[in-house]
């Protein structure tokens, strides 16, 4: 085989059969059949337009995610707003009838200013202040729960919007590119060969040439030869002076 397969990896293009192209055991029309196959496989377009539609297909469902746990977090914050402000009514409620028993309290009872635990009130009011007193108090500590909880979910939000508007903002652009990348491919394959690749890849015209040379040197030998075409002896010679040729090119 030829020493330019060394020059091949198969493990990096097993595509590529590099036998089919370049051994000695093979017909050259089947050579050259198979390398011009092998040309019109070298196509990365389909791959693109996989790594393109894989890529918006993933945008999607990312931004389905997106707005299901947005449409989650909202639901919550709002039913736990809704409970929020049930229980600061219910804690407001509480606080305008302890006002009122506090001034019931204030008006029947001479308080000291150095309140101790024996100078407080023992009537009904005083009591029952206490009672809604407590009860506030655990109306409080579920408020501040329910008020961290929201600050949470704003968190949440607030991490799930910076994160999409970054990421998203890398896969737009990716999308953007790999479209235009596309778009000048697909047009590249409808334009006409370029003038610099037609004459890169003319190898004909250097085949015309050694035609031509070859027949100006068998004309200039059978001139020298003195032979004449319709003379019976030319044929003879013929296989002679193309023999000669090529020692007259070496």
């Amino acid at each position: 085989m030829n020493n330019r397969l060394s020059n091949f990896n198969p493990l990096e293009d097993p595509s590529f059969n590099a036998e089919s192209c370049y051994s000695d055991r093979l017909p050259l029309e089947e050579k050259i059949t198979q390398t011009i196959l092998y040309l019109s496989k070298i196509d990365e377009v389909p791959n693109i337009e996989k790594l393109l539609n894989g890529l918006k297909l993933q945008k999607s469902n990312i931004l389905s995610l997106y707005d299901i746990l947005s449409s989650e977090i909202k639901n919550k914050l709002l039913d736990q707003l809704e409970e929020l402000f049930e229980l600061k009514l219910k804690s407001s409620k509480l606080e305008r009838s302890m006002d009122q028993l506090l001034y019931v309290v204030r008006t029947n009872n001479l308080l000291p200013n150095n309140l101790t635990q024996e100078h407080l009130p023992k009537s009904k009011e005083y009591r029952q202040f206490l009672a809604l007193y407590s009860e506030n108090m655990t109306f409080q500590q579920e408020i501040l729960k329910i008020k961290s909880s929201v600050s949470l979910l704003l968190d949440s939000q607030r991490l799930l919007d910076r994160n999409f508007a970054v990421q998203m903002a890398q896969i737009d652009y990716q999308i953007i590119s790999l479209a235009r990348m596309l778009s000048n491919l697909n047009e590249a394959k409808r334009e006409e060969v370029d003038s610099l690749y037609s004459s890169k890849f003319d190898k004909v015209e250097g085949l015309i040439k050694d035609i031509t040379d070859r027949e100006a040197k068998f004309n200039k030998l059978r001139l020298t030869m003195k032979l004449n075409p319709e003379n019976f002896i030319y044929d003879g010679f013929k296989k002679d002076i193309l023999n000669d040729l090529n020692s007259i090119e070496k």
